[in-house]
This record gives structure tokens, sequence and C-alpha cells, in this order.
């Protein structure tokens, strides 16, 4: 083992509203197999539900309250020390900083595994771990013209947390996402015990089928008890493409399935260990973000003043994600794409800058033709294409 796990570390999680996910996290973190003192520092963004009173007392949690919900860039205050800013807590500075999702929780051997690359690869600023889901997937089989616009397990509703795949795909509602087929194609959906029910709510009645059963009537109830399961990748490293587009590498992989590159161009927030000198060097996150893209901007600067991230597969951390956040909903959905244009210019080419925002203006063009053909699912298209448009101002 490493002289790193002797060294200090410091976990920041930024918490709102986490409820009980984010005692798990704490106390993942206690029992963490490393050697040296670790401080948790919770930042809180104001929640009301309790969480932060249930872990304010535990050994090595310490609490930094903001007065308004800060989003993801609330993170600096967790190690604002290291930026040279006002520090509200009296702790030393630590040789590393994870940051860690309330709804994520480490494996044991995580945060050594990560530790011991930043301390033996020089200039490298980011070790990034294996993020799994924390729930095991049933794959439904969808075939045909259907369009789901409801999924509950148990009767909690988890669409937010459910992936397409194939000729399936996701447009972003109101209120949570609609999952269309056109051909063959399908939806993962995560359940949290053995033979929990799964209801699909569709939007029409239709020929086609999931997981064999005819798309008739308003309802498909199924019965998840043999159906086989399968562990999920969320994040093994970033990696950004021309188009400004973060992509989360290996996502919705079957675990172990197959081995990343060491190499990766950027590291996902929701867990990630950084170098101090990094941080001090590079600077924190930009609250201009809020959410969605802090992580890719972060990344990318650190990058550009030449640090690197490094992609360790043995360091696992467990991630419920879109517990807290509703994925395939109209803040999300613009506040993806104005960050991501946001992140194309400060880190783009002109030409890469052009071609992205040409591409953005045409994008709601097509939306709206698509609502042309198809009238039943016209109202999602139009508002999808509006989201799109206001993505459009700064």
């Amino acid at each position: 083992m490493s002289s790193a796990v002797a060294e200090h570390l410091r976990v920041v999680i930024v918490n709102y509203n986490g409820g009980r996910l984010l005692t798990r996290a704490v106390e993942s973190v206690a029992a963490a197999e490393w050697l040296g003192p670790i401080d948790v520092v919770v930042v809180d963004n104001n929640s009301a539900d309790g969480s932060l009173e249930a872990v304010e007392s535990l050994p090595g949690v310490h609490v930094i309250r903001c007065s308004t919900n800060e989003g993801f860039g609330a993170n600096n205050h967790g190690f604002a020390d290291l930026l040279g800013e006002r520090f509200e807590l009296d702790l030393p500075e630590p040789a590393f900083v994870m940051l860690l999702n309330p709804d994520a929780a480490v494996r044991p051997d995580a945060p050594a595994k990560l530790g011991e690359v930043l301390d033996l690869r020089r200039r490298v600023g980011a070790a990034a771990p294996r993020i799994v889901f924390d729930r095991p997937f049933v794959d439904l089989a969808v075939t045909g013209e259907v369009a789901v616009k409801s999924i509950t397990l148990d009767g909690e509703p988890v669409a937010a947390r459910c992936h397409a795949r194939g000729a399936t795909y996701r447009i972003p509602g109101k209120d949570g996402p609609l999952w269309v087929t056109s051909g063959r194609g399908g939806i993962r959906v995560p359940i949290a015990r053995a033979g929990a029910k799964i209801d699909l709510e569709l939007t029409r009645e239709s020929d086609g089928e999931i997981s064999g059963r005819r798309a008739q009537g308003s309802h498909i109830h199924l019965d998840s008890f043999g159906l086989p399961t399968m562990q999920v990748v969320q994040n093994a490293g970033s990696e950004v493409d021309g188009r400004g587009v973060g992509h989360n590498r290996g996502f919705g992989d079957v675990d172990g399935a197959r081995r990343y590159p060491v190499a990766a161009q950027a590291w996902c927030g929701a867990a990630v260990m950084l170098h101090a000198d990094y941080l001090r060097d590079v600077g924190g996150f930009d609250p201009a973000y809020f959410l969605y893209y802090e992580d890719i901007d972060l990344s990318l600067r650190g990058e550009e003043l030449g640090w690197s991230t490094v992609y360790v597969n043995d360091a696992v951390v467990e991630h419920r994600h879109s517990d807290r956040t509703v994925q395939g909903t109209a803040m999300v959905e613009v506040l993806q794409q104005r960050n991501r244009l946001r992140t194309v210019r400060r880190h783009g080419s002109p030409i890469d800058i052009a071609q992205v925002y040409i591409r953005a203006l045409i994008t709601p063009l097509s939306l709206v033709a698509s609502a042309l053909r198809n009238r039943t699912l016209a109202s999602a298209y139009l508002r999808l294409a509006w989201w799109r448009l206001k993505a459009l101002r700064p």
C-alpha cells in the first residue's frame, strides 16, 4: 500500500435534501481503508429534509451551511483554503480532496486505490473511479411503435433512472421523460428487490410489444421475478467530443464486460479524487454552471494547464444517480444544453463553436418537423424545441 494512504484526505459532499443516502455516503467513507486522517466536509445547500442533522454529529464530519442552494459549485466552500479564500472550518490542508455525491458510496478500498495513483504519478491531478449504479437493472425488450409516459416500480416512479437502448430514445417532458420506440429497442429499469412489480403507462394503444406483452390498453404490468439482472456502469472516466458533448465513458455497459483505457480526458464530479496541488493551480468550480458540465469545465481547465486524469478501474463507487435531480425534465434539459454551449465557447476552437451553434439552431427546426410528422407526440417535440431555443440564451 502506497504512502499516500497515510496522507491527510478531505472528502467533500455537497448535500441538498439527500435523505438517508447522505448517511450512507458518510458511513461508507468512515469504513474506508485509509491509514491517515479523514475529514468529511458536508456543504449543505439549505436542505429541509433533516438529512444534514442526521450526520452532523457523526465522528469526523464537519458542516458548512449555505443560505441558498448554490448548486454543485458549493463544493468550493469545502476546499476554499486550497483556493486561497476564506475557509469556514479550522482544518489542516489535505494532500488530496475527494468529491462525492450524497447519493454515492465508496467501496472500502476505493479511496486508497485512487490516492496511490495521485501519489505515484507526476502531474496527475485527478483519479477517476469506476462508478457503477447501485442497483441492478432488468432489460425490457421493446418492439414496434411504442410510447411509454410513466414507469413505476412497486408504485415508485423510476422513469428518471431508466436507460434506453437500441431504437428506444428518451424525449424530455414537463414532469419527466417520454420513452419512444420505433423498431427494436429496450428500456432498462433499476430494481430494488427480486420480484418487484413494474408498471408502464402508455400514451396510446399500440401493436408493439414489451417483454413479450402486447402493448394494448393504457398499462402493461410486469413481474421482474425471473428476469435476468445486470450490474451497469455509469462512468469509467469522461470524454468530450468536438460538439462539446460530455460523455460518461462506458455508460450503460454491463459491469465487467470490458476494460477501459487508463487515460481519460475528463472526470465525473459524482466521485473523483483530486490532488491538492491541482486545485491550487487550476482553481475551483465556476458557480455559473450551477449543475451539469461544471466537472467537464474544471477537467478541461486542468488539461489546458498540463494536468492529466487517470481512470482507476479497481476503485469502485456505487451511485444511485438521478435520485435528487429528475432526468428528462425541462430544467435538466435547459441546463445541460446551456452549459454545453458555455463549455464549447470556453474550450472549443472557432470551427467547433460555429458548428455547435449551427447545429443548436437547426435542431429546434428538426424537432418542429418531427412534430408535424407525428401528431401523437407533437406536443412533446414542440416542448423540446422550445427548451432547446431557451438554452441558446447565455
